[in-house]
Parts: structure tokens; C-alpha cells; sequence
């Protein structure tokens, strides 16, 4: 019960990784409200983490619209009480619902990099930035932005995605300065391969466009496994789990003295 009390907000809370955080952070003692633009997933976690035994609190949210973010902090303190954890989970892989047919630059639509940056990092500027004055009136709160490994290095596949996730592990930085003086701890977490939505439609496009796979049969859930058994030492998918129990130790008392880094959980994929 390392949380105990504790009111978080997590952004992106319905899907398969911000459950994993909702849920962690429950176990902690935390109360929880879970924001998703799906409010029926949304509603669905908080009842899950209302049967852990902790408060929830379900809100339907756009993170990279300015108005439902104030309304999103502002709902929280008034029915919650206060705000105390911040974590930026809201994401999207660069894909959409578009069908991808290149890996190319000139293939990829300006309005599909838009949509990208608007939601991993719009969206984590406009949440860090609504809850800084609370957080700074307090003295005190924890921000844990959630970026990628995927931000430590370009990639061929996703080059908005990392691009954007990138942005944030930087302005994760840039945050952790500003709010020091406030003994507000900023911190990225970098999650590796998660089965969840987002690697779910990546690894169909992976089987369709990439060199390595395209035309020879291999299914989308074969590909990633190869992905897997390449590039991780672990040999081993990560779990929502594994980056929740990250966010609760980022969250706690016993990392007062961590601030301004990305924590890689990706079973060694990359090196800080």
C-alpha cells in the first residue's frame, strides 16, 4: 500500500497498457481515475478497480483537446478531492485506421503525422501543463509520462511514432527541471513489446510492408514473435503489468530522489 490515499489520473486508462497501470496503481492503495476517449472502456476498468477496493472515478477524455483536459483535472479534484499522480498513457501508434501499404516517407500522409504528434505529444504537453499549477501549489506530486523505446531510436516502420515519443522522453526532461524547485518528480517510463492494440495493428502492418516479411507468408503475431526473439536478450514479451509496477515505484516515496528520467522496461531491447 506504497499509494495509499494517493489520487492518480491515468490518461489512456481503457486500453490494454493503461489497465495494467490503473490496476497497479489500485493494488497501491491509489485512488483512480481512468480517462480514455472510449468511455465505455474507461468505465469498464473503474469498475475493475473499484472491486480491488479503491475509489475510481471514470472520465471520457481527448487528451490533445485543451478544454477536456481542464475538465479532466478540474472533475477530479472536485469529486476526488485532490490530485496527486499524473500519468500520461494516452497514445496511438501512427496507423490509425488506415490502411498501410509502404514503409516509405512519401508514402506516409501528413495528415496520419498530425494525428500522431496531436495525441502522444500534444497530449502529454497539455495534461503536464493543466497539472503543473496544481502540483506546484501543492509542493509537491509525481508525473510519469509514458514514451517508448521506440523514442530512443528512429525507426524505418514508425518514424511518427518515434519521433513523437521521442518528444516526450525530452520534454519529460524539460518538465523535471521546471517543477523541481516544487519537489515535483518528473519522470518517462519506455515500455517494450506489449501485445496490446497498438502492437496488435502494428505487427499487421510489419507482415505486409516490411522487407523482412512482406510476401513470404509469415502472420502478423509470427512476425512480431521473430521481432521478439531478435532484438529482446529476455526473449520475452513485456507485459501491462511490468510498466505498472514501474509507474507505482515512480509514483512512490522510495523514488523522491529520481527525476527527469526514462526508465527502459523492455527486457533489455535497449540500454539507457
Amino acid at each position: 500500500m506504497r499509494l495509499k490515499g494517493k489520487i492518480a489520473i491515468v490518461t489512456g486508462g481503457g486500453g490494454g497498457l493503461g489497465e495494467g497501470i490503473c490496476l497497479c496503481l489500485a493494488r497501491e492503495g491509489a485512488q483512480v481515475v481512468v480517462s480514455d476517449l472510449d468511455r465505455q472502456l474507461a468505465d469498464t476498468v473503474a469498475v475493475k478497480v473499484g472491486e480491488i477496493g479503491s475509489r475510481s472515478l471514470a472520465i471520457k477524455t481527448d487528451v490533445s483537446r485543451e478544454d477536456e483536459v481542464k475538465m479532466l483535472v478540474d472533475q477530479t479534484i472536485q469529486e476526488m478531492g485532490d490530485l496527486d499522480i499524473l500519468v500520461c498513457c494516452a497514445g496511438i501508434s501512427g496507423y490509425s485506421n488506415r490502411e498501410a501499404s509502404s514503409i516509405l516517407i512519401e508514402d506516409l500522409p501528413v495528415e496520419q503525422w498530425d494525428e500522431t504528434f496531436a495525441v502522444n505529444m500534444r497530449g502529454v504537453f497539455l495534461c503536464n501543463r493543466t497539472a503543473a499549477p496544481v502540483f506546484r501549489k501543492k509542493n509537491q506530486g509525481r508525473i510519469i509520462n509514458i514514451a517508448s523505446i521506440a523514442g530512443r531510436k528512429g525507426s524505418e516502420m514508425l518514424p511518427a511514432y518515434s519521433a513523437s515519443k521521442a518528444g516526450v522522453i525530452s520534454f519529460t526532461q524539460s518538465m523535471a527541471l521546471q517543477m523541481a524547485p516544487h519537489h515535483v518528480n518528473v519522470n518517462a517510463v519506455c515500455p517494450g513489446i506489449i501485445y496490446t492494440p497498438i502492437w496488435e495493428r502494428g505487427s499487421q502492418v510489419l507482415a505486409k510492408v516490411h522487407p523482412l516479411f512482406a510476401g513470404s507468408g509469415v502472420g502478423p503475431k509470427e512476425a512480431l514473435d521473430m521481432v521478439v526473439q531478435t532484438s529482446i536478450p529476455f526473449k520475452t514479451y513485456q507485459t501491462p503489468e511490468d510498466i505498472g509496477k514501474a509507474v507505482v515505484f515512480l509514483a512512490s516515496e522510495e523514488a523522491r530522489e529520481i527525476t527527469g528520467q526514462a526508465l527502459n522496461v523492455c527486457g533489455g531491447m535497449y540500454f539507457s
